[in-house]
């Protein structure tokens, strides 16, 4: 966690911080952005017992949208909705007769971001909200009660951000954060799912 949130610093450094003028960070905004997400997913399969090395990575990547500004004393606040596509899977065996799999699709969530300036074009901030992921869930094998199925995950996100606004009304991003998933059952398949998101943004400001 704490090198993600040094190469989301090293990302704000590369865009020239401190070298636009200041255009704000006060009102509506739109933006795109891309990265990566990792899954770390403990998992339990009714008499076998816990399943170790359930976890899988891929490219995540949508759109996002929000409302914000900053008070006199310096300090930001808003709100933001995104959408997110996601290919992020993982499968594991089951002591070599059968297969467990969770395979992350589309999410969605709610945030509300509290930050401070470090100077006048640049916002660091905390983040705090709530996503909702797509996952399909699998267990397949002889001996187990074999399912599959759609569902949707929920849970509190967590994390860290620096945003570099240029005076064009364009400003660029670097996001890490964390979300804790509820615990969902498949047939005998059970998963206690946790992702951390690792992201870079493009966005506009009206």
């Amino acid at each position: 966690m704490h090198r993600n949130i040094l190469a989301v610093a090293a990302f704000a450094a590369m865009f020239g911080i401190g070298t636009a003028q200041a255009s704000g960070f006060n009102g509506g905004y739109v933006g795109g952005q891309i990265g990566g997400a990792s899954y770390d997913i403990d998992a339990s399969v009714s008499g076998v017992g816990s399943l170790s090395g359930l976890s899988g990575t891929g490219v995540t990547g949508g759109i996002f949208a929000g409302y914000g500004g900053v008070s006199d004393g310096g300090v930001y606040g808003g709100i933001e909705i995104d959408a997110q596509a996601e290919d992020a899977d993982a499968t594991v065996s089951i002591d070599g007769e059968g297969t467990a799999g969770v395979e992350a699709r589309h999410s969605y969530g709610v945030t509300g971001r509290i930050g401070g300036l470090v100077s006048d074009n640049v916002l660091v901030y905390g983040l705090l909200g709530y996503q909702q992921t797509e996952v399909r869930s699998s267990v397949r094998g002889p001996g187990f009660v074999n399912g599959s199925d759609t569902d949707r995950i929920n849970g509190p996100r967590i994390g860290a951000g620096v945003e570099v606004q240029r005076d064009t009304g364009w400003f660029m991003r670097g996001e890490v954060s964390y979300t804790a998933y509820s615990s969902e059952s498949y047939g005998d398949l059970e998963i206690d799912p946790g992702a951390t998101r690792v992201q870079f943004g493009l966005g506009y400001r009206f």
